[in-house]
């Protein structure tokens, strides 16, 4: 299925980024990242997935309910191994099925909103929220890691791939 695959080659594009940062480089507060680091990042594509497969167990999702953990923004290898057991366990998904989103948008915390959805659908949203979060990262790595080799499709939408793509095939 192209999205499981999309998923695993965004997984395997922050796995090969942070192979090549040092762990101090991976958990260090950048002031181009408004003090956040590459780690935070990472940490908070990798509880996206981990969250939308919860949703695949349980039939419910909420975003809001990410852990926030140190160690996985910290820890560079915990964070790798974390993707490629992602990676595994988002490949083995094989149908699509109803889920139940919620999401809290009161400042208060009191009035939810329950929305249906299904886990392609999520895994089509986190494909974008990875992408957003990975053009983030890029353009803190091209300021402060110009050593490390960036993917080429590293942090693009893939509209914009197809996009540029077809308009140098019509020149």
């Amino acid at each position: 299925m192209q999205l499981q695959q999309i998923s695993v080659e965004i997984l395997n594009q922050l796995i090969t980024i942070s192979n090549q940062l040092k762990d101090n480089e991976f958990r260090s507060p950048l002031n181009i990242l408004s003090k956040n680091s590459i780690g935070k990042h990472i940490r908070h594509i990798i509880e996206f997935y981990d969250l939308m497969m919860v949703g695949h167990t349980t039939g419910k999702v909420d975003y809001d309910k990410r852990s926030h953990d140190k160690v996985l923004e910290e820890n560079r290898v915990l964070a790798i191994e974390k993707m490629n057991t992602l990676g595994q366990e988002i490949m083995a998904i094989s149908i699509d099925q109803p889920i139940t989103m919620s999401a809290n948008y009161s400042l208060d915390g009191n009035d939810p909103v329950t929305i249906n959805t299904t886990l392609f659908r999520e895994l089509q949203y986190n494909i974008e929220h990875a992408v957003h979060h990975m053009a983030i990262i890029k353009i803190a790595l091209l300021n402060a890691f110009a050593e490390v080799r960036i993917p080429e499709s590293f942090g693009v939408a893939y509209s914009t791939i197809k996009y540029q793509r077809d308009s140098e095939c019509a020149q």
